[in-house]
């Protein structure tokens, strides 16, 4: 008789490591599904960005905090999913089989926590590789000052998986997961818009409006100690058993605390004027014509407008020399007074493509050179009106009134702001029939006012 040997492969018989534990829960986790929700939502957010508020893809700064601004869908998503997995130890039968087992619960824990992280960082990560080609082929300023928010991004979601997985964890219903969905998309969306202070920076949002801010660097040390103690808290839910579950809201507490100090208390001192952004880029022969750095490609459609806008002032006292655009970042204080000598112009976001080209008409930003006989809007740089009581609405209509007629008047013909302002169609016909030394001499007068931030000049138009 022959005698067969079982040939046993002797890999098979190998203890199998803690990566194939890890790869057996990215596989069957609800990880996959982390990651592809990710991944889905954050192309969407990004694409609604993009039809709203102009390219995400121009600047890597503005990148960066479009990418940031797709957590506040984001991670709801991963607090839930992390909430759905931690459900799986309290399944019938389950809680029973661990406890016979002597594993102790951090290595029982880690390889579900180490997946529900890597498959949405990863997400992230490829959203981030789909706009970073595009960024670093478009913008002329590359820099690496957008890296530290980027990190801190990816920390904030893990930190929502992570504190899903924990409170899943010890909460094991069924709705747990829809009910912290709907708290998280309400908690997030409520610290972007609803609050002030240093509250509104413990969510993972930015909002930065413009090329010339940056991120002070305080608000990532203060996001780094906030989220790493969610994501710290989370764990400790997740593996703690009884009394020692208190620990995790210590942890959380611990990392607020060390958070509220660091986060600056006003939007002001949160978003920072970036210098080298800002950076002139100018023309070689007078007049001199600059753009920001940031804006180089632009410099050459600004050009001819700038100095066709100069032409048109030279004959008002005081008149501008130079063209500027305006890099004043939309969080710096109100303007107080600005220089005569330069001829400041803002370009809005969404006025410049993906490659920093001028999209506005030549018409209409030769329009908004000219208005206020050439000087920008004082106060708000926003010029947001929301909460002015009624008084200081009818200042601010005549204040819109007098820079809209005084850019027809170096025109010499209406402009298309004139629909939305009645008063400046009712007044025009008186002024445009005044003699061109009176006009002047009027224009000459709202300039001084204006440069002097003067709250209502429009009697200087309209009465001399």
């Amino acid at each position: 008789m022959t005698t067969r040997v079982l040939d046993t492969d002797s890999r098979a018989l190998r203890p199998r490591g803690r990566t194939w534990i890890l790869r057996l829960e990215l596989r069957r986790s609800t990880a996959p599904l982390a990651g592809g929700l990710s991944l889905v939502l954050g192309l969407l957010s990004l694409l609604y960005l993009f039809s709203g508020f102009g390219s995400p893809f121009s600047q890597w700064t503005g990148f960066t905090a479009a990418l940031r601004s797709t957590l506040e869908i984001v991670c709801p998503v991963a607090l839930a999913v992390g909430a759905w997995q931690g459900r799986r130890a309290a399944r019938p039968g389950a809680a029973e089989l661990i406890s016979t087992t002597a594993r102790p619960a951090w290595q029982r824990v880690l390889p579900t926590a180490g997946a529900l992280a890597l498959a949405p960082t990863a997400a992230f990560l490829v959203l981030f590789a789909f706009g970073a080609v595009q960024v670093s082929v478009n913008t002329p300023y590359q820099h690496l000052g957008w890296l530290p928010a980027m990190l801190v991004g990816v920390l904030a979601l893990i930190a929502s998986a992570w504190l899903g997985l924990g409170i899943g964890t010890v909460a094991p219903s069924v709705f747990t997961t829809p009910l912290l969905a709907a708290f998280g998309l309400i908690t997030l969306r409520t610290l972007a818009y609803g609050v002030s202070g240093r509250s509104m920076l413990l969510g993972p949002g930015l909002d930065l409006r413009d090329d010339f801010s940056t991120l002070a660097a305080s608000v990532s040390w203060g996001q780094l100690l906030w989220f790493g103690g969610l994501a710290a808290g989370g764990l400790v839910l997740a593996m703690a058993h009884g009394r020692r579950r208190y620990l995790a809201v210590a942890v959380i507490a611990i990392g607020l605390a060390g958070s509220l100090p660091l986060l600056p208390p006003n939007r002001y001192e949160t978003y920072l004027a970036d210098a080298a952004a800002a950076a002139p880029v100018c023309t070689a022969d007078a007049p001199r014509v600059c753009v920001a750095k940031v804006h180089a490609p632009s410099l050459a459609a600004f050009t001819g407008l700038g100095r066709e806008a100069l032409r048109r002032l030279a004959p008002l006292a005081d008149a501008p020399k130079s063209v500027e655009e305006d890099t004043t970042s939309s969080w710096a204080p109100e303007v107080k007074s600005q220089a005569s000598d330069v001829l400041l112009v803002q370009v809005h976001a969404g006025e410049l493509d993906a490659k920093s080209h001028l999209t506005i008409s030549d018409e209409k930003l030769l329009n908004r050179m000219l208005q206020g006989a050439g000087t920008v809007q004082c106060g708000d740089p926003e010029g947001s009106y929301d909460y002015l009581d009624r008084a200081e609405a009818e200042r601010s209509t005549r204040q819109f009134t007098a820079r809209v007629l005084s850019a027809a008047l170096l025109l010499g013909k209406p402009t298309p702001d004139f629909q939305y302002v009645h008063q400046a169609a009712q007044l025009w016909p008186a002024l445009h029939a005044l003699p061109a030394a009176e006009q002047q001499r009027r224009l000459s007068a709202l300039r001084t006012a204006f440069l002097a931030c003067q709250p209502d000049a429009l009697h200087l138009l309209t009465q001399g």
